[in-house]
């Protein structure tokens, strides 16, 4: 469909994965953009429609980009159909032309009646910007749990997501969610396997057979990061957590919000260019100390 924006001629289109050329287009977008690539992604069969781009193109080119991603989030067995954009991006030489603003209303006008609530993540450049769209800026809370760090790692063994095997195993164990979670992501396989096979999350899938769960976690000095767990287990998580960690560990910080009697620790998330906005008069995070899962950021 053709639109005109500031004197100017566009080509808007959805959903267009498929189409090789116009990927490729996109996937040069990001990488200037944000320093990554989908193409391996959607190669190995897992960028389906869950993630959604509605892009503006000019001269065959994608220059303006939101995509959409539908996300099932379980809130203490209640399911909630949410969705959450990411990967907004616009070609330099046509920023703050207004390209944006048209895609994030055709973006809300497809997507506000269908769904429980919608949010995103937004850097410190362009905090005042989502609130022109009825976002609102919502606070996040960060539960670790000090450890004993007496004990060596045990019963745990990585897994690479990219071989067959392991990756069954992975996909086997999410299906039966986070046992520890007040708050789950849920039947959002590709964008697991996005950050397990290709992202930062690669080196950082363990399994531990004898609590008969999948964690994602990794170590950075004293601390010991579990951004999710999943399985079905009659562990207690402070078990699971010990067992992943190391000598040097002294506490865990979660990337789930856990469930009452963990005896976390609890402070407001802070992290550089991620704040989280909710678009306004569905909120879950009113008067909770929650956050999503940071494994499923798109």
């Amino acid at each position: 469909m053709e639109i005109i924006i500031d004197g100017s001629s566009f080509d808007y289109r959805t959903d267009y994965q498929d189409d090789k050329t116009l990927r490729g287009s996109f996937d040069a977008l990001a990488q200037q953009t944000f320093g990554f690539s989908f193409e391996a992604w959607y190669r190995s069969g897992n960028w389906t429609d869950r993630y959604r781009p509605y892009s503006l193109l000019q001269n065959g080119q994608v220059v303006a980009n939101i995509s959409v991603s539908p996300m099932d989030l379980n809130y203490m067995g209640q399911e909630l159909h949410c969705v959450q954009l990411g990967t907004v991006m616009t070609a330099p030489a046509l920023r703050n032309r207004g390209l944006i603003h048209f895609l994030m209303a055709q973006v809300l006008n497809d997507w506000t009646s269908k769904c429980d609530g919608v949010y995103l993540y937004a850097n410190q450049e362009v905090l005042d910007f989502y609130p022109k769209f009825g976002f609102a800026p919502v606070r996040e809370w960060r539960h670790s749990l000090a450890l004993s760090g007496d004990e060596k790692r045990h019963g745990v063994r990585r897994i690479i997501a990219g071989v067959t095997e392991d990756r069954l195993l992975l996909l086997k164990k999410y299906a039966q969610s986070n046992p520890f979670s007040l708050l789950s992501a849920e039947h959002n396989p590709g964008l697991l396997l996005f950050h397990c096979c290709f992202g930062s999350m690669r080196t950082c899938v363990y399994y531990m057979e004898e609590y008969g769960v999948v964690a994602i976690a990794e170590s950075q000095g004293d601390s010991l990061y579990c951004y999710d767990i999943f399985g079905t287990t009659s562990a207690t998580l402070c078990q699971v957590l010990t067992a992943l960690s190391g000598p040097e560990t002294r506490k865990t910080v979660l990337g789930f919000t856990p469930k009452a009697g963990s005896a976390c620790s609890v402070r407001p998330l802070r992290e550089k260019d991620c704040t989280l906005f909710v678009l306004g008069g569905k909120n879950l995070f009113q008067g909770k100390q929650m956050r999503l899962p940071a494994l499923f950021r798109t």
